[in-house]
């Protein structure tokens, strides 16, 4: 088994291994805080994951190019984990693939913002403070090209924010 496919079509293995990796994600923090809920509410636990997982899904309508073959690698990533994990913890593999439609793709301007997004998701990564912001920040992307596409794409993301990103790169690029 390869760990790092390239795929856009996220299965069923990888779409509950993004949810369980958010669940994991939110319970470590609330455990290991003092069973805190005010832990889970700090900028420096929410905002890593939360952009990580916002910028895989909108670099999930990008069609093609490095920002395509990026986001199709941390969702054939989570594919290949959750089958994985499916294997040992369930029993299944759930490899069958969840039916999608992006309805939507980015304008050209529009790849250009999810390209700058990643760039800073990069950035974020590689400048991060510690570990822990960067678990976060891969927890993040990984449920966000897995789980997120299968909430997002085709529903309220694909209706909204990919036709507003685009819009916001025909402003501000043209």
């Amino acid at each position: 088994m390869d760990l790092i496919t390239f795929t856009h079509v996220v299965t069923r293995a990888g779409a509950a291994f993004g949810f369980s990796l958010a669940c994991v994600t939110a319970m470590w923090i609330f455990y290991s805080r003092g069973r805190s809920l005010k832990a889970l509410k700090k900028r420096k636990v929410w905002l890593p994951w939360t952009g990580a997982a916002l910028t895989m899904v909108i670099a999930s309508a990008v069609t093609g190019g490095l920002i395509g073959k990026l986001s199709g690698g941390f969702t054939g990533t989570g594919n290949a984990l959750g089958q994985s994990v499916g294997d040992v913890a369930v029993g299944q593999s759930g490899a069958g693939a969840v039916p999608l439609s992006t309805g939507e793709v980015l304008s050209y301007s529009g790849s250009w913002i999810a390209f700058v997004m990643v760039i800073g998701l990069t950035l974020f990564i590689w400048f991060a403070k510690g570990w822990e912001e960067r678990f976060l920040a891969l927890s993040g992307g990984i449920t966000g090209a897995t789980w997120g596409i299968t909430v997002a794409i085709g529903g309220w993301a694909s209706m909204v924010f990919v036709p507003l990103v685009s819009w916001v790169g025909d402003v501000l690029i043209g």
